[in-house]
């Protein structure tokens, strides 16, 4: 049976990519270690004076021939080149940071049509309000930092026991999710998401955390994910109004995020594992 959930399921429906975008804050938005922006310096060679000639003291003439005075060669010297840098481009507003910022992104080398999948709107704020909720092991759907997945929610029902399972083809649809965040290049992004710094940690402080940096918020999503073990457990759904639950009370009381974790598979869970594991240790090694 093929059904797209509503009301409270329509929420993980639309955060279903959620346990994808735990890898995006680490592979769009990570990195951020605290640090001032400075524009390269501007090397201007100090001229080498020329050479100055003292020319020689001679004694005073006597009943001699004079002697033709020899004239000393000045040497001059070549001035270096001066190199100039390039003008840096202006921080823009938060307001008006997603233009500059989507050229910035989508200009890296994504695999090929796959880009499109980024949500190229309040980049910013989505990403800093959804790491916040991540870190708490929260899905949020209003503030989408990948478009949403456009395959419904599968399942397999059983009519005797009135009850369902998760259909294995349902986990296929966060494939081009999972391919785009293991095609990012953590050194690409770093050099253009750093200079963002800013906004990121204006947003964040919006949220009334004066304790925390975005950096350390990130930080913490990543170990909410990581601290998610691969899980063996029943999975049968019921339906007792529009939307799906877990039979199971002890499955269906877990977190929003663990949720979502058994709603992308067994083998998606540890491709993105893999992926974090890599992006907490850069993030780390950086402090």
């Amino acid at each position: 049976m093929t059904a797209q959930p509503s009301g409270s399921g329509q929420q993980l429906y639309y955060a279903g990519i959620a346990a994808v975008v735990i890898v995006i804050l680490l592979a769009l938005w990570m990195l951020f270690k605290p640090a001032s922006e400075t524009a390269p310096e501007v090397i201007t060679p100090v001229p080498v004076p020329a050479e100055v000639v003292v020319e020689p003291i001679l004694p005073m003439p006597v009943d001699e021939p004079k002697t033709e005075q020899i004239a000393v060669a000045e040497t001059e010297s070549t001035p270096e080149p001066v190199i100039i840098a390039p003008p840096v481009e202006p921080l823009p507003t938060l307001e008006a940071s997603d233009p500059a910022l989507k050229q910035d992104v989508l200009k890296l080398n994504w695999q090929p049509g796959l880009a499109g999948l980024i949500n190229t709107k309040q980049m910013i704020r989505n990403l800093v309000v959804t790491v916040d909720n991540l870190a708490q092991k929260q899905l949020v759907a209003k503030h989408p930092v990948v478009v949403p997945l456009d395959q419904p929610f599968i399942t397999i029902a059983d009519p005797a026991s009135q009850t369902y399972q998760i259909d294995p083809a349902s986990y296929q649809r966060y494939e081009p999710y999972i391919r785009l965040l293991e095609s990012a290049e953590p050194q690409q992004l770093l050099a253009v998401f750093k200079r963002y710094q800013p906004l990121f940690e204006q947003v964040f402080g919006e949220l009334g955390y004066p304790e925390l940096t975005f950096q350390q918020r990130l930080q913490q999503a990543l170990t909410s994910f990581l601290a998610i073990e691969p899980m063996s457990v029943d999975t049968t759904l019921v339906r007792k109004s529009v939307a799906y639950t877990y039979a199971d009370p002890a499955v269906e009381s877990l977190s929003d995020l663990e949720k979502q974790v058994i709603r992308l598979g067994p083998d998606n869970h540890q491709r993105l594992r893999a992926v974090a594991k890599n992006y907490l240790a850069l993030l780390e090694s950086r402090e």
